[in-house]
């Protein structure tokens, strides 16, 4: 039972290690050996757990992706009107890349470094994005969303709430904070995209 809770101790850890490597090196840059070192195992003991790179490199996105999937369920088929489900998804996604600050930089490189991806993951990637699609549309029907574009409205929330945890420095120096990820920069976050997005697509209650 020991040794199998070591492995498992093991194998997390080397995730941990990797989502990090990946997100600030992308797939090209970063090297097993490396995190390897960083775990504090031999490279060949990698191998143990993950047959390649690449299969590193799936599970480091399976995990993320999944927690992304989870995080929008849970927010979107909890009890509420639409307005306050969109609210509460709002504020879960900023919890989530305030949380885990390698995931911003982690999805802008899946986008933009064309590193290999097993296919499995399309599906998982498929499904996040049609459940917020599927969401949005259930809220226009009701007569509580206003009609826009919702895969463009998808879009933008990637670039509100994804985009902006990425820049880190750079992000924390126009905003005027030293840390993106101080409790107060995350709250003022919070606040700011759900002051834009909630103005951009609640319709008024009617007789307003």
């Amino acid at each position: 039972m020991a040794r199998e809770r070591s492995g498992s101790d093991t194998r997390i850890k080397i995730l941990e290690v990797a989502e990090r490597e990946f997100a600030r090196e992308g797939y090209a840059g970063a090297h097993l050996q490396g995190i390897a070192q960083q775990v504090g195992v031999q490279k060949t003991a990698l191998y143990y757990y993950f047959d390649s790179k690449s299969a590193l490199y799936d599970d480091v996105l399976r995990r993320m992706l999944g927690d992304f999937d989870r995080t929008l369920r849970e927010a979107t088929s909890a009890p509420g009107t639409p307005a306050e489900r969109l609210e509460r998804l709002l504020d879960s996604v900023n919890a989530l890349l305030s949380e885990r600050r390698n995931y911003a930089q982690l999805l802008i490189r899946l986008f933009v470094d064309h590193a290999p991806v097993s296919t499995s993951l399309q599906p998982v990637v498929e499904g996040v994005v049609s459940h917020v699609l599927t969401f949005y549309s259930e809220g226009v029907t009701a007569g509580c969303f206003a009609k826009l574009s919702a895969r463009h409205l998808f879009q933008s929330l990637m670039g509100l709430l994804v985009f902006h945890y990425a820049t880190d420095d750079f992000g924390a120096a126009v905003i005027g904070e030293n840390d993106l990820f101080t409790r107060r920069a995350v709250d003022w976050r919070r606040d700011e995209v759900k002051r834009f997005v909630l103005r951009a697509v609640l319709l008024p209650p009617p007789n307003a």
